[in-house]
């Protein structure tokens, strides 16, 4: 074989990548019109008053599922119009929401649950550029995903603040990783999967963009399962 394939083949897949997030878009804004000529339709049947009674409760669950669908396209709006250059303030509480609602349809097939631990009294405000850490996070809970597939298991984000850094910790259910392979898994292009099903690159970018942010993202040892750890400066008050 080629010794040149793999690295084709990786090529390949991050072209599939850009290509298909084109395409995204474009099927974002033609179902976002579809879902607003069907929800007009609805709210102009509601309103009649020959609508029958059997009919009034198969509207009311069209329009509540087409809200929930435009919902669904504004939260993937938020994060793939979000700009990578500017730094502001972040809370992080959001973005794990946010991060969580989008994965929800894939953790839910996956036969897997999800949980955000963040306390209330607590504060996750950070300095940086929201549309990367969502990436950093997205990248940690799809990592997760794959790692727990089969278990049954609960991907848990969860979050502290003290002494002046916030952290964030992505924990799953899955084998874990071997020690001899604690730093590997953040190198460029380490994967155990197929090349259509990732480049490897996830766990490096998420290191690379913490570290921009003047972070850290390491494996914290555990019992089983994984656990990645963002720590992050917290924002001044």
């Amino acid at each position: 074989m080629d010794s040149s394939q793999p690295e084709r083949d990786v090529l390949i897949a991050l072209n599939r990548s850009a290509t298909s997030a084109n395409l995204m878009a474009g099927v974002i804004h033609e179902v976002n019109n579809v879902l607003q000529v069907i929800s007009g339709t609805v709210e102009l049947l509601q309103t009649r008053p020959d609508i029958p009674p059997a009919i009034t409760p198969a509207l009311d669950r069209l329009s509540k599922n087409t809200a929930r669908a435009a919902a669904i396209f504004a939260e993937v709006l938020v994060f793939t119009r979000g700009t990578i250059g500017d730094f502001a303030r972040v809370n992080l509480r959001e973005v794990a929401e946010h991060s969580l609602a989008l994965r929800a349809f894939f953790i839910k097939r996956a036969n897997l649950t999800s949980t955000l631990v963040a306390p209330e009294d607590l504060r996750f405000a950070v300095m940086g550029n929201r549309s990367q850490l969502q990436q950093v996070l997205l990248n940690l809970i799809v990592n997760a995903e794959q790692a727990s597939a089969g278990t049954k298991g609960a991907i848990v984000v969860e979050l502290d603040a003290a002494d002046g850094w916030v952290t964030l910790r992505v924990i799953d259910a899955g084998p874990g990783v071997p020690a001899d392979h604690e730093e590997l898994v953040f190198s460029a292009f380490v994967s155990t999967r197929a090349p259509a099903d990732g480049a490897g690159l996830g766990l490096w970018a998420a290191r690379e963009i913490v570290a921009a942010h003047g972070g850290s993202l390491t494996l914290e040892p555990r019992p089983s399962g994984a656990a990645f750890a963002i720590r992050l400066p917290a924002a001044n008050n």
